[in-house]
């Protein structure tokens, strides 16, 4: 483990752009003084990958609320269909329900962040795989969008649905000529972030984005969870007038997909 924290490391120095500012903590220790940052989204073309209904507020939200205030364009794609999320049972008929409420819930969420172009490719919830079907599909959403950036869970992530987003997103630009930046972000598993974005201005955005996910806040208080890691990333900053903050692993597409490959064999060499 402790080498996969020297990759990751080594990894976020390179990566520092120098128009980023330093602030705080930050400053305190050399490593950190090079590896997390401020930025300030921007106008850019923007895709997320949300593996789940939910996801893309809890990881992003405030930060996709200060990209469009910017006139950025923006899509989301959901990897899932979310059918697994929620109380309902193996009965065929209420997976199918469920599903339908999370699309519901995830417009009227994504409107409050002013966010209307959504797409879902409908990859089983819970075995979400990286099939050819599925990569083929976010090919085409990747192609016809031709994102700046891509936000998506980072593959340290503890659910499998979540590091199933990384080896989709791998099979997806393999070959295709494709080049962003992906910006990982955080949903059950805290990162090591090389990028933070205040988002205290469009935290009130994210909380009722969040709040229209009615069928997830039925089990687990993700407004308590997700605002207080946000709420510890501002301690980053050591400014009283940051109060919350969003933490992301941003790399070019080309070192974040090294890195992901370089922890996936890590992790399977100490499983055996």
């Amino acid at each position: 483990m402790k080498a996969l924290t020297r990759v990751f490391l080594r990894a976020l120095g390179r990566s520092a752009r120098p128009f980023l500012e330093t602030h705080g903590l930050m400053r305190v220790k050399k490593i950190f003084n090079r590896s997390a940052l401020e930025w300030t989204p921007g106008g850019e073309r923007v895709v997320v990958l949300a593996p789940h209904m939910d996801d893309e507020v809890i990881g992003c939200g405030g930060t996709l609320a200060r990209h469009v205030e910017r006139g950025a364009e923006i899509a989301i794609v959901f990897l899932t269909d979310g059918r697994r999320g929620g109380k309902a049972t193996d009965d065929a008929v209420a997976r199918s329900s469920l599903a339908a409420e999370r699309k519901r819930e995830s417009k009227l969420a994504l409107a409050e962040l002013g966010i209307d172009r959504v797409e879902f490719l409908a990859g089983e919830d819970g075995r979400l795989e990286a099939t050819p079907e599925l990569a083929g599909a976010l090919r085409r959403a990747l192609q016809a969008h031709r994102p700046e950036i891509v936000y998506l869970p980072c593959f340290i992530e503890e659910h499998p649905d979540h590091r199933a987003a990384s080896a989709l997103l791998a099979a997806a630009v393999a070959g295709s000529g494709l080049e962003f930046r992906c910006h990982a972000y955080e949903v059950w598993t805290p990162l090591f972030p090389n990028c933070l974005v205040r988002i205290d201005a469009t935290l009130d955005a994210k909380r009722r984005a969040l709040g229209h996910y009615q069928t997830q806040l039925a089990e687990a208080d993700y407004l308590h969870t997700g605002l207080g890691l946000n709420a510890y990333r501002s301690s980053a900053f050591l400014d009283p007038a940051c109060r919350h903050a969003e933490a992301f692993l941003s790399l070019s597409l080309g070192e974040y997909l090294d890195l992901f490959r370089s922890y996936s064999a890590g992790g399977a060499e100490g499983a055996r």
